[in-house]
Formats: C-alpha cells, structure tokens, sequence
C-alpha cells in the first residue's frame, strides 16, 4: 500500500544474518511496538532479504527499485542489516547506488559490523556458528527456526569447501573489499548506535557459553569487547565512513554486567527505551 506509506515518514527495520525481520525484532514488547505504530501512524514496515547467498548492495538495490521514489524513512537495523542501511543513507554511493530515491532521516545500528567481523574469516567461521548455536540455546523458545535453518545451511556449504559461495557472509570480512568500499569518505544523515559488550550473568548460562567456547571466540576478536558475534567498538568507532565515529548521545554501549549478546539486544529494556527517545527527538 504505497500510497498510504508515502503519506508520512516511514520506520523501515532491517535484519541481521541468519535471520528475518521478526527474528531479529521480536524482543521489542508489544508495548513499545504500540508507541512506533502511533508515532508513524502505522507506517511500519520491514525489509526480507537474503543474507548469505545476496551481498549488501544486491539487497539495497533490490529495495530501491521497489519503494517510489522520494519515500522518507528512519531505520532500525541489526547486525549485517546495517551494512545495507549504510548503503540506503551514503552519499556519493562507492557502489554507484541511486540513494535519491529514499529520503533516509536516521539510521539506529544495532550490532552492526560496521567494521567486520573476524568471525567471516575462514579460519573463524566455525567459532561464528558455536556464536549462534549457543544463542539458540540460551534464547527463550520460540525463537525462529530459519536461523537454525540457515546455520545448517553454512555448515553444508563448509563441507564442500565454498564459503566464497557465501557472498553476504564475505561482506563482513575485516579490510575485505566491500568493506573498504564502503569505507570511504562522504555524507549521510543521523547515525545511532548500540552496541554491547557480552558476559553471561547467570551461572549455569556462563558454563554452557564456556563450553561453547566463549574464551577462544574472546581471543579470536584479540581480548577486546564483543556481542559474541560483533566487537563492540566496531560498531561505531571511526572506519572511513561517513557519518562516523559515533558519539555521544547517539551511541548506547551495554556493559557485561547487562548481560546482552548479539541475538538478544532488541529485548533489553534500555535499548527499547533510548530506541523510542532517539525516534521521537
């Protein structure tokens, strides 16, 4: 229904890897969904898009052509999601991208590897599968079964030796090319950012994250801060790009003693309370 969603501004989430956009939106409560539909005027929408077999930019182009052109939107992006959003919202496009034809205000980065993530590199893939695994053993259940799905998914790929068939893996890769591309010095709107610092809080969930091997992924990100997916400070230091680093009350950082990972940050209750401050500003 265009017409109706061109009538105002829009909110667009946009999900991460391994996920749609119910599975990585579903921990925000009824209570604030109710607030963003009210704020928007129902105007809320999400974006579906292949994760591992598209690269960001054939998941940017495809939204492109398929909003009208002129529509104004703010995004909620997690995870890899954020690296399409960048591509909505940068000007000059490094990718030759048409941004014109969406009028992005804000863009809020859950978790987004803005930087990479050492977790795509061959050698690490593996450690980034016991990432999620542990997650969907953590999680509450009812969690979507297409990140279960997808996991499988990577694991056959694995097995025969492709992980380069995985392109929209690939674009997470630390000083690979897409990043380096997207990198690059320009403009864009208002960038906000959340980003966590992950340690289990409860004692039988530490043992279970320890198996799974929490310590090793630690020093596969080089002992600095991290979701158990993303580092923390990649998601809104300085990389190149425009519209970065992010500071300052744009910026949200979750400490370990808050107990969020990657999977889980759109349930916390004070990211859904800045998320509904920095919408309404």
């Amino acid at each position: 229904d265009w017409p109706t969603l061109a009538a105002g501004r829009v909110l667009l989430f946009v999900h991460g890897t391994f996920s749609t956009v119910h599975g990585g939106f579903h921990g925000l409560s009824p209570e604030v969904m109710k607030k963003l539909h009210d704020l928007y005027q129902g105007r809320v929408i999400g974006f579906d898009h292949p994760t591992l077999s598209r690269t960001p930019e054939e998941n940017a182009r495809h939204l492109l052509a398929s909003v009208p052109e002129g529509l104004e939107v703010d995004i909620v992006c997690h995870s890899r999601g954020g690296l399409v959003t960048r591509l909505l919202q940068q000007s000059p496009s490094p990718f030759g991208l048409d941004t014109t034809r969406l009028n992005v205000r804000r863009s809020v980065f859950g978790g987004a590897p803005n930087a990479g993530t050492v977790l795509t590199d061959a050698d690490h893939v593996v450690g980034m599968l016991d990432r999620f695994t542990t997650a969907l053993n953590v999680l509450p259940t009812g969690v979507p079964g297409e990140v279960l799905d997808a996991i499988i998914l990577v694991v056959k790929v694995l097995g025969r030796g492709a992980l380069n068939s995985l392109p929209g893996l690939l674009s997470m890769r630390p000083k690979g090319d897409f990043l380096d591309q997207l990198n690059k010095a320009g403009s864009a709107g208002e960038y906000y950012a959340i980003a966590a610092d992950y340690e289990p809080r409860d004692a039988g969930l530490r043992q279970l994250v320890k198996l799974a091997g929490d310590a090793a992924v630690d020093r596969v990100f080089g002992n600095v801060p991290n979701d158990l997916v993303v580092p923390q400070g990649g998601v809104y230091e300085k990389n190149g790009g425009a519209g970065f680093p992010v500071a300052g009350d744009h910026m949200l950082l979750l400490g370990p003693e808050r107990g969020v990972m990657h999977t889980t940050m759109f349930a916390d209750p004070e990211v859904q309370r800045t998320l509904l401050r920095w919408l309404t500003g």
